[in-house]
């Protein structure tokens, strides 16, 4: 497991903002996969970050959310994205072919769902509604009662 998949998905993201907004300040190569960087964040005074890609829970940064903790943070992840650019751009590529994906994947539920809807009789989408609304959450209920006025009496 490298260290964008030992991030956690916020960490991920803001270290990829802090790439793109060139918040490494420094980064030099210590060893085989071994990277100290200094970057900058919320402090006054930049963060020291070492990264280690063949063994990312031994990575280190000084900031408040990872001292001492076996946690990869989003300074350690710009630090890795600032040594190697190109896992940047395949971080970024990876993000919107999923949103393509899902955006897909959506269209073929919409339209298997038009589909089923317009296969069913009358009597089946009464009780599909009604059934929706007596087990679904009780905003939806409530918004339907009120959007269809059935409330004027009470």
């Amino acid at each position: 497991m490298g260290l964008i998949e030992c991030a956690s998905g916020a960490s991920a993201w803001r270290g990829y903002d802090y790439y793109r907004e060139k918040k490494v300040l420094r980064i030099i190569s210590v060893g085989d996969g071994v990277f100290v960087a200094t970057v900058a964040g919320s402090s006054t005074e930049p963060y020291t970050v070492t990264i280690d890609v063949n063994h990312p829970r031994k990575s280190k940064c000084n900031c408040p959310h990872a001292d001492g903790k076996r946690i990869v943070c989003k300074h350690m992840i710009a630090a890795y994205f600032a040594a190697f650019p190109e896992k940047a751009d395949e971080f970024y590529e990876d993000y919107l072919q999923s949103v393509k994906d899902e955006e897909e994947w959506e269209e073929e539920v919409s339209e298997r769902l038009r589909v089923y809807v317009n296969s069913q009789g009358k009597k089946q989408l009464q009780e599909i509604v009604l059934e929706l609304l007596y087990d679904g959450p009780d905003w939806q209920y409530d918004r339907f009662i009120r959007e269809h006025e059935l409330d004027e009496d009470y």
